[in-house]
């Protein structure tokens, strides 16, 4: 199954236009180059030159992408295939598009409705100061928040902590706080919390992460990773990687939507 088909089948109800890629994080751009499908970025590129400026002056590591993209492709011969390039673009990338333009459809998905019990199993949240790195619509810090002292939402995409923040409002959550920031960048002092969580959110630079992870929990205190990896090929290497003599991960099977996962958690010694 191709992302495409796979994106179509997880926000049917969602339509994407190009002007959306203007909603796009620099970070988000940086990823274009190896996973956009470059004649079909070529052809949105050259139908809207305002696209491809916003997209260089916002990200300017994609410039030379862009630059070999429009050199190697032609404009789209007519109005059908100009719109069957968009498609495909589009909806390649349609998770980056959907968490800045309407959040609430990626919110709803079956995956992130999986038991907090997953967590609160391997350590208790109350009175505790938490971090959900990675939070996305913020469903781990929301509920974490309703026992733990402090709940901290480190989340890079701006439209999706602002979801959060107006949520945390509308429960009356005043102990969560909202803060911009990456798995391997967390803007918090060091030994700061009692328990670190990341919810489909592992993995992107793994091994800076772990130690992230490791400088910003206070001794004695504990990471929970559900990453939604599943014991098939091609999900493995994080699976090693985490219970390596290196990082010390124990690891148990639970149940998400789509079938069963892995979770991973370490206690560090105080």
């Amino acid at each position: 199954m191709t992302a495409v088909s796979t994106f179509r089948r997880m926000f049917p109800g969602v339509t994407l236009t190009v002007e959306d890629l203007l909603l796009l994080e620099p970070f988000q751009i940086a990823y274009f180059p190896g996973w956009v499908p470059e004649r079909e970025l070529a052809a949105v590129l050259w139908a809207h030159p305002t696209i491809r400026h916003f997209l260089v002056a916002r990200c300017p590591d994609v410039a030379g992408l862009v630059k070999s993209a429009l050199a190697q492709y032609r404009p789209a011969k007519d109005d059908q295939e100009l719109a069957r390039c968009s498609h495909t673009l589009l909806w390649t990338i349609a998770d980056l598009l959907v968490y800045n333009k309407c959040p609430e459809a990626y919110d709803s998905l079956a995956f992130h409705r999986w038991s907090l019990a997953e967590v609160t199993s391997v350590v208790a949240l109350d009175d505790k100061v938490v971090i959900d790195a990675g939070s996305g619509t913020g469903r781990v810090a929301l509920e974490a928040a309703r026992t733990a002292r402090h709940a901290f939402a480190v989340e890079p995409v701006g439209r999706l902590r602002q979801f959060i923040r107006t949520k945390a409002a509308s429960a009356g959550l005043k102990n969560l706080f909202v803060l911009d920031g990456f798995l391997d960048g967390i803007p918090l002092p060091d030994a700061f919390a009692d328990v670190l969580i990341t919810s489909h959110a592992l993995g992107w630079r793994l091994e800076a992460e772990l130690r992230e992870f490791e400088r910003v929990v206070r001794p004695g205190g504990t990471m929970v990773h559900c990453p939604g990896t599943a014991e098939i090929e091609g999900e493995d290497e994080m699976h090693r990687r985490l219970i390596s003599a290196d990082w010390h991960y124990h690891w148990a099977r639970y149940e998400e939507a789509d079938g069963t996962k892995r979770k991973y958690w370490k206690h560090l010694p105080r």
